[in-house]
């Protein structure tokens, strides 16, 4: 039988790699654990002609089974994302797959809630709505409001395509005539009744209201001679 040459060396390395083994072998079970944690969601690819309809909850509820250690603890601020790539217009229901949230590999997610989400998709489009302008106040005594112009006449929408098309006008911004004596010439702001509703048209739409005299006599339509 061979003998070591150092025998106490050799108990010493010999109770080392008893002690390492069962440090390895316990950190394997060592306090495995479930642990609740909120991850953000984040909608990606989604297609550039589709609009979303519906609401999409800010974050999501993860159970996380892994060992009570820094592993479990990276799991915080996670976010986890949900591919629309292939979404097409209409209600569809999206499942998250734990397979794609990116956890330490000694960690596995034990439930997702919730594990589907339902959304409302709609085709963006954009069209061009009449503008009617909004005229507030009273002018001043003895005078009365004429005529209202407007430039341009209409302004591009874009938006849901149910939303443009139950447009007929759009209204603009206020302008006063509060105590005018004379014609009030403003520059005023699509006012769009919707937030997934966007404007289009980048020149300035201006306002022209004549305020006249009360008594203005209007102009007599020439009579027309019968000939004989």
């Amino acid at each position: 039988m061979l003998r070591p040459q150092h025998p106490l060396h050799f108990i010493v390395a010999l109770v080392a790699a008893v002690l390492l083994w069962y440090g390895l072998a316990g950190q394997k079970n060592e306090n495995i654990s479930v642990r609740g944690v909120k991850a953000a969601l984040t909608l990606v690819n989604m297609p550039r002609n589709l609009v979303l309809m519906s609401s999409v909850p800010d974050t999501i509820s993860l159970q996380l089974r892994g060992p009570l250690s820094k592993s479990l603890d990276a799991a915080a601020g996670l976010e986890v994302y949900l591919d629309l790539a292939n979404s097409r217009p209409g209600v569809s229901t999206f499942t998250i797959e734990g397979s794609g949230i990116p956890l330490p590999d000694d960690v596995d997610v034990v439930s997702i809630e919730p594990a589907t989400i339902t959304l409302e998709l709609e085709r963006l489009t954009s069209g061009n709505i009449p503008l009617l302008p909004i005229v507030e106040g009273v002018p001043a005594p003895g005078f009365k409001i004429g005529d209202t112009r407007i430039s341009p006449l209409q302004v591009n929408v874009q938006g849901p395509e149910s939303r443009v098309l139950g447009l007929k006008t759009v209204e603009t911004t206020p302008i006063s005539v509060e105590g005018a004596t004379g014609p009030v010439e403003a520059t005023v702001m699509p006012r769009l009744p919707d937030p997934l509703l966007r404007s289009l048209t980048v020149v300035p739409v201006v306002v022209i209201v004549d305020v006249v005299p009360l008594d203005t006599p209007t102009t007599p339509t020439p009579e027309r001679t019968q000939g004989r």
